[in-house]
């Protein structure tokens, strides 16, 4: 693929870096053309990008913005992103003492660069970027030595360490690491001469003494410090936390976890050290996967908090949420089991967040009902990180990064089958495949279950189970349950934790024609003015109950149910007759009235 001179090779290294993210038309300007661009930038600018998306052709989409453009990653791995990924992790297990595991992960790190980045752009942009992606490189390169050192590799770093040194002179950090593995490898001589190599270096170029650490190493060699040996030598050993004591609460992962590529990168990022710490929530209606996705999440994610994960899953049997009470002192016992736990809940919140304050944790709350769950779980200063699960998006929790999750898209939900099943199944009946997923509404729970009878019953063709589902004289929700997998009974615990009004209501929604609702054909079944009408929408929507599908030709807000959905809550007016006002023949007379 030829991408022409500099300048459109430029505009798509920008569109790279910025990871997503829409880069201004003055950014592509200065990256062109630096502060002294042309009268015609705009039409410049817009003839190179043009350009560009003929070189990379239709897989790749450059997207117009207002103020700029954006190249959405989508799945596809970029180098640079991997870069960043994968010394975030080193640098934890570094942290941590965990050497092996560090200088694994930065030597993948490492891995992606190949030859000079940024080979072919313009000069005002290399000027802009590349100091910073080298200076990332390099230290990259130092933190893996570290870890070797610890490793006790001190003679295969010789090399390598004495090359930087040379190209980076007044680099101290890459000094102490050479000084320490010639200090190791029995040169005690050459580790001092590179230390006054350093002195003379750094009043020469720069006017300054060598710094207080790169002084300790080398009054540390002098002294014969114990602390510079090579790990096998030491007179001590630094006490860690046995493994039996880190909590490893977290469910197992799912081995057939199928699609949501773009919410793991994006809870990836958000989990990752460098980003803000904030209570991260994942959304959606139920059955759509938000516990899976958790899970998923803090496996892939785990070394960034070694000192443990917990998870609450705070539904229990007949749809009664656990209590924070008791839910505090289970973790606060989990971190610590030999503590004295206090007798009032403020105490224990306190004690629960000066137990996780000096760790790296990571705490999952599975099924939370509301915000008010959740903050007393959340650390108050600390490394630690919060994922909850929950059917309401739970806005007003301060801070909060939302994560959303619906229905899979067509692919997704045929390969979670094909995975269950078994491809061969899937290739000999596509057609009936993708009518039994839309019939699953790509709900994964449904898609789940309907592939799990498949695999139970292998002499059952694909076609045999869309045909019950499809019949007339049947219910679908009763062709999708196996075992403890009940689609129904899920629903219809979304259902209970509502209140009874918004109960009531929405037996009555159900009973509407089919097709998109308003406040203005819920209002007159509801006996509630328009506004009312819209409320108790929107709060349906911020359960995940009802879909919000946008304006119709009058201007009205519109809402819809999910086939399934549907389908459980048109059974509720027998179900909840006794709470009055919810009988089908009050209903019925109402709409025709």
């Amino acid at each position: 693929m030829s991408l022409g001179g500099s300048k459109p090779k430029s505009i798509l290294a920008a569109l790279l870096l910025a990871n997503g993210k829409t880069i201004s038309n003055s950014e592509i300007s200065e990256a062109l053309w630096g502060v002294s661009p042309p009268t015609t930038v705009q039409a410049q600018i817009h003839t190179y990008v043009s350009r560009l998306r003929k070189a990379v052709g239709p897989d790749v989409t450059i997207v117009r913005r207002s103020t700029g453009y954006v190249l959405p990653i989508g799945p596809v791995k970029l180098d640079y992103a991997e870069f960043l990924r994968l010394s975030s992790l080193g640098q934890a297990a570094l942290l941590n003492q965990r050497y092996e595991g560090a200088s694994a992960y930065l030597s993948e790190a490492l891995a992606q660069w190949r030859g000079c980045a940024l080979g072919g752009v313009t000069s005002h942009l290399a000027d802009t970027e590349l100091p910073r992606l080298n200076e990332s490189r390099i230290t990259v390169f130092e933190q893996k030595a570290e870890a070797d050192l610890g490793l006790g590799r001190h003679v295969e770093l010789l090399t390598a360490l004495t090359d930087l040194v040379e190209e980076f002179p007044v680099r101290e950090r890459l000094r102490s690491l050479l000084m320490k593995a010639l200090y190791r490898s029995g040169r005690q001589a050459d580790a001092l001469a590179v230390y006054y190599s350093a002195r003379k270096v750094l009043a020469e170029d720069l006017g300054v003494y060598p710094s207080p650490s790169l002084n300790a190493v080398f009054q540390g060699i002098l002294n014969g410090d114990p602390e510079l040996d090579a790990p096998r030598l030491r007179l001590h050993t630094v006490r860690h936390r046995p493994a039996a004591e880190v909590p490893a609460r977290i469910p197992p992962d799912i081995a057939d976890f199928t699609g949501r590529r773009a919410e793991l990168r994006e809870l990836a990022d958000r989990l990752s050290p460098a980003s803000p710490a904030r209570p991260l929530v994942i959304t959606g209606m139920v059955g759509s996967g938000k516990s899976a996705l958790a899970v998923r999440a803090a496996h892939e994610n785990a070394a960034h908090f070694p000192d443990g994960q917990l998870h609450v899953d705070f539904t229990q049997e007949g749809n009664r949420m656990r209590g924070t009470y008791g839910v505090l002192g289970e973790l606060i016992r989990a971190v610590d089991p030999d503590v004295a736990l206090p007798s009032s809940l403020i105490e224990r919140i306190w004690l629960y967040r000066s137990n996780i304050a000096s760790r790296k944790m990571l705490v999952l709350l599975d099924n939370v009902m509301d915000e008010k769950q959740v903050r007393p779980f959340l650390p108050g200063v600390g490394a630690s990180r919060v994922i909850v699960t929950s059917r309401s998006c739970l806005a007003p929790l301060e801070g909060a990064r939302i994560t959303r999750v619906g229905a899979f898209d067509r692919a997704e939900a045929v390969e979670l089958v094909s995975r269950i099943v078994g491809d061969g199944r899937v290739s000999a009946e596509p057609v009936s495949t993708e009518a039994l997923v839309e019939l699953c509404d790509r709900l994964p729970l449904a898609v789940r279950v309907a592939a799990a009878r498949l695999a139970a019953k292998p002499h059952w063709p694909i076609s045999h189970l869309v045909g019950r589902m499809v019949d007339p004289s049947r219910n679908r929700l009763d062709e999708l349950r196996i075992a403890d997998f009940d689609v129904r009974s899920k629903i219809q615990q979304s259902f209970g934790q509502l209140s009874e009004d918004t109960r009531s209501a929405l037996a009555w929604l159900a009973l509407l024609p089919s097709g998109q609702i308003s406040a203005v054909t819920a209002a007159l079944p509801l006996e509630v003015s328009k506004v009312e009408a819209e409320d108790i929408l929107e709060h349906l929507v911020e359960h995940n109950v009802l879909s919000a599908c946008g304006v119709d030709e009058k201007g009205n807000l519109t809402y819809s149910f999910s086939s399934l959905v549907w389908m459980a809550a048109l059974e509720m007016p027998e179900r909840f007759a006794s709470m009055g006002g919810t009988a089908v023949g009050r209903c019925q007379a109402r709409l025709s009235s």
